[in-house]
């Protein structure tokens, strides 16, 4: 027996989660990016919808880019919760305690300020002020406010949810980790397996670390097409992304401002960094699907910008998916995946995608298409003289005619695409 040592050098090609990301929200429709949205918006508060100008009513916009709708939407937090804290059973002292807590929370809905701090301002014992604090947490919604910390909330949260053990507090010890998704690192910690890991760990990310942050759901995306083709003055047909089949959506700079501001855990704000760079990801993979929807769009309406105008399909010019990706230096899976659930509007109604392309005659860069083969092909039959129907011979001779090249073989498989007999058989049945 020989032992030898060898080391051989290879290249791989991986895909980042970013890049998986990017390419199942390119071949995606507009129901299931409705459902992809909510809940991502549910799941990460720096991820928002885009403010209207006007709100039926709306706020002022002044000089600086302050917003008073700002102001609305903390004083209706404020009024929501002090609803609820007139709803719980208190006694006096507890009621007034509990009315200036509410006050005393941060963007997120935590207590920022630690119990030694909060008792001395508030002129209170600590051991009444834990147990209005307690009470709270308990009593108000949305689950998770009132909390001390990041761990503070999740564990408030999980207990909601009956999810919460001695396993999952362990976890919470360590939310860097869960930022990070480490599967291998998660099992060593709690002493469990990969699948136990790996529900703790969804658990845990379905949970806001933002509870006080209003969720508000994502405009709806209709079912709008998501491309448009116009016709401009001087004829020419251009394309352009249709607003309303966008989601809108953007990345709330300034509540992470804020809460790394705050923020002193360095786990916790491990977790924050994480939801962050989700969020600005999630914007990036949703730009560059409309990217590359708006470039697929262009290359179709040069291609065929006769066919649009008229919508017969003799107009249509040679174009397949190999090479729209070929044109756009695109991978032919990116441009099918992109296609998949697309429509577009134009003057003469909705299309598919499908619909603008055609295979070449042969493969050959004549500018001919097999449609145009199958309709020479159809008309020269229709009109041919009853007594002597032409052979396959003399159609592919009547088709080169045409400057439609194709074989007698290939005449007969058209012929056969259109039902249509032989000569003999032809002969036969006009008799």
């Amino acid at each position: 027996m020989k032992q030898e040592l060898r080391q051989v050098a290879s290249q791989k090609l991986a895909l980042t989660q970013h890049m998986r990301s990017s390419l199942s929200l390119l071949q995606m429709g507009p129901d299931e990016l409705n459902e992809v949205l909510e809940k991502e918006a549910k799941r990460n508060p720096f991820l928002k919808p885009i403010p209207t100008i006007s709100r039926g009513g709306g706020g002022a916009m002044g000089p600086n880019g302050f917003d008073s709708n700002d102001i609305r939407d903390s004083q209706s937090n404020s009024d929501t919760l002090l609803e609820q804290v007139s709803l719980i059973r208190f006694t006096p002292s507890q009621s007034r305690l509990a009315r200036e807590l509410v006050y005393c929370l941060d963007e997120r809905g935590f207590l920022s300020d630690s119990a030694e701090e909060i008792c001395g301002y508030l002129d209170v014992k600590l051991t009444p002020l834990l147990e209005v604090v307690r009470i709270l947490q308990r009593s108000v919604e949305p689950a998770g406010v009132f909390a001390w910390s990041l761990k503070d909330s999740f564990r408030i949260q999980l207990e909601v949810k009956n999810r919460y053990d001695q396993l999952i507090a362990r976890l919470l010890d360590r939310l860097d980790l869960i930022a990070k998704q480490d599967l291998e690192s998660i099992c060593s910690l709690c002493e469990v397996d990969c699948e136990d890991a790996a529900e703790m760990l969804d658990d845990i990310r379905l949970l806001s670390p933002a509870p006080l942050q209003p969720v508000e759901a994502p405009s709806e995306i209709s079912r709008a097409p998501e491309l448009i083709f116009d016709q401009e003055e001087h004829g020419n047909i251009v394309a352009r992304l249709n607003e309303l089949s966008l989601p809108q959506m953007l990345t709330d700079d300034a509540m992470f401002s804020a809460v790394k501001a705050r923020e002193t855990d360095q786990y916790a704000m491990a977790y924050y960094r994480d939801c962050y760079r989700g969020a600005a990801g999630f914007m990036v993979a949703m730009q560059k699907r409309a990217n590359t929807l708006l470039r697929i769009g262009q290359a179709i309406a040069r291609s065929q910008e006769k066919f649009i105008r008229t919508g017969r399909a003799l107009d249509k010019r040679p174009l397949t998916m190999g090479a729209l990706a070929t044109e756009l230096g695109l991978n032919k899976s990116t441009v099918s995946r992109a296609l998949k659930n697309c429509l577009i509007e134009t003057k003469r109604g909705i299309l598919c995608p499908s619909d603008c392309l055609a295979r070449p005659l042969n493969g050959e860069k004549t500018g001919r298409t097999r449609e145009q083969v199958l309709q020479r092909l159809s008309l020269l039959i229709r009109t041919e003289k009853k007594d002597a129907p032409l052979s396959d011979e003399d159609l592919a001779q009547q088709l080169a005619n045409a400057n439609l090249k194709v074989s007698r073989r290939t005449v007969a498989k058209y012929r056969g695409l259109l039902e249509i007999k032989g000569a003999y058989q032809r002969r036969r049945s006009y008799r």
